[in-house]
This record gives structure tokens, C-alpha cells and sequence, in this order.
């Protein structure tokens, strides 16, 4: 197949794919966080909840977990570089073969939905950054409940001392109080801890970066009102010198000052004194 035929068809397979992903993305979000209230509900009231509604639970998480799969199938199915599909996209893949990271497809739907709302100016990236923090600390207080919890000589059995204990473990603090004791507790650690510092070292750039901005605006402000002041004065400074060089030119162009003098008188005409006699 010649390369322009190769390009072609990867166009094709490109311009099918977004319009299904612009068409798909938001009902994942919607499902994505219903999966979120569902689980959390079923896992941090699970003392509280009747065990017909938490099989309900379980079965609307189950046709939840059944859309993403025939998700990701159709979107495999609509590229033909599915490896790199597969590459790109660990989070889907996760989500849909391991059962305990499902959970983590929300972070995956958020991101292609805050994209979406980001071209439209709904959602800036500062904001998405928080919101995925917050996810992500929810997510992993909710896991670490359900893993820990019932377990020998758990230290975390509540939801108020999960949320403490992602808190911390995502900004990787540490204080001790509270400890996985499972070793799937562990590796819900593991994972929280990296994608934290990944999260809040983004946070704390952005924040850097505005203060730089804040900063550089105020050099900048400070820098327009002397470059304005100078020009002023340079401006006076030229009308001044404009004035003496017409004053120059004045005197260099004139007479020389001389006092004018009275005009003559015209001799009254007499006749002679012998003219008279004769």
C-alpha cells in the first residue's frame, strides 16, 4: 500500500474514532461517577445498608462495569493501532480486567471529559488538577476501607480514618497513625503514594508559576510607569531645548539695533535782498 493510502486510511480511522469519543465521552463521565456513588455508598454504609439494596448495588455496579468493557471494545474496534491504543489507554485496561482497580476508570473518564469542557472554556487546567486530586484521594480512602476493613488486627475500619490516612499518604507524610496491614492495603498505598507526588508536584508547579506571573506582572507595571515618566520628561525636555533654538534663530536673523534718527527739515526758499531793492 503506497503511503498516501496508508495516511488515508489512518485519517479515516482517526475522524471515526473522535466522532464516536465525542459522542461517548460524557455518557462514560456520567456513568464513571455513578460507578463512584454506587461502590463508595456500598462500601462506606455498608453497616447501615440492607443486604436486598446492597445486591442492588452490586448488580447496577456490575452493568456499569459491563458498559466500559463494550467501551473499550468499540474503540478498539475503530482503530486499527491497537497496540498503541492498548499502550496509551493503561487506566482502561486496568479498569476492565482487574476487578479491585475499577474504581480508577473514573480518572480516565474525567480526563477525556475535563478535555472535552476545556476546549469549551468550562474547565481550566488548574481546576481539573484539584478535582483529580480530590478524586484520587476519595478513591483511594474508599479502597483502603474495603481492603482493610475485617481484616487481623486492621487499623483503619472507618471511613472518617480512610480519608485521613489518603490524605496524608498522598502528600506522603506519613504520620504513622494509621497502616495498611493487607497486602492488597499495601499495594493501594503503593500506588496512591506515586500517582500523589505526581499530582502534587503538578499542584505545587502551578502555583510556583503563578507566583512568578504575579510577580513579573508587577516588574512589568512598575517598568511602563518609569518608561512613561522618562518619556515625559524627555518630551519637556525637548520643548525646552525647541524654545531656546527659536530664540537663537530669532536674534540671528535680525538687523543690527540702531536708534533711529530725526528726519530733515526742508529750507524755507527767500529771495534775494537785491531783487527786493531793485
Amino acid at each position: 500500500m503506497a503511503v498516501p493510502e496508508v495516511v488515508k486510511v489512518i485519517k479515516g480511522d482517526s475522524a471515526r474514532y473522535d466522532a464516536y469519543a465525542r459522542r461517548a465521552d460524557l455518557a462514560m463521565l456520567v456513568m464513571a461517577f455513578a460507578f463512584l456513588v454506587v461502590w463508595s455508598a456500598r462500601i462506606a454504609f455498608r453497616d447501615y445498608i440492607p443486604g436486598a439494596l446492597r445486591g442492588t448495588l452490586i448488580t447496577i455496579q456490575a452493568f456499569i462495569w459491563l458498559a466500559f468493557v463494550v467501551d473499550i471494545i468499540i474503540r478498539l474496534a475503530l482503530t486499527d493501532r491497537r497496540w498503541h491504543f492498548l499502550k496509551t489507554h493503561p487506566i482502561d485496561v486496568i479498569a476492565v480486567f482487574i476487578p479491585p482497580a475499577r474504581p480508577l476508570k473514573i480518572l480516565s473518564v474525567f480526563t477525556s471529559g475535563t478535555m472535552l469542557a476545556s476546549r469549551k472554556g468550562a474547565v481550566k487546567s488548574t481546576q481539573a488538577i484539584l478535582i483529580s486530586v480530590v478524586l484520587l484521594m476519595w478513591i483511594g480512602a474508599v479502597s483502603i476501607l474495603d481492603a482493610e476493613r475485617g481484616a487481623a488486627d486492621a487499623q483503619i475500619t472507618n471511613f472518617a480514618d480512610a480519608i485521613w490516612w489518603a490524605l496524608v499518604t498522598m502528600t506522603t507524610v506519613g504520620y504513622g497513625d494509621f497502616a495498611p496491614v493487607t497486602g492488597q492495603g499495601r499495594a493501594i498505598a503503593t500506588v496512591l503514594m506515586l500517582m500523589g507526588i505526581a499530582l502534587i508536584g503538578v499542584i505545587t508547579a502551578s502555583v510556583a508559576a503563578w507566583f512568578v506571573a504575579l510577580t513579573e506582572g508587577e516588574d512589568e507595571e512598575r517598568d511602563e510607569v518609569t518608561r512613561t515618566q522618562l518619556l515625559d520628561r524627555l518630551a519637556e525636555l525637548e520643548s525646552k531645548l525647541d524654545a531656546i533654538a527659536a530664540r537663537e534663530d530669532a536674534a540671528a536673523s535680525g538687523l543690527p539695533h540702531q536708534t533711529p534718527k530725526a528726519p530733515r527739515r526742508k529750507a524755507r526758499a527767500t529771495a534775494p535782498a537785491e531783487d527786493d531793492a531793485t
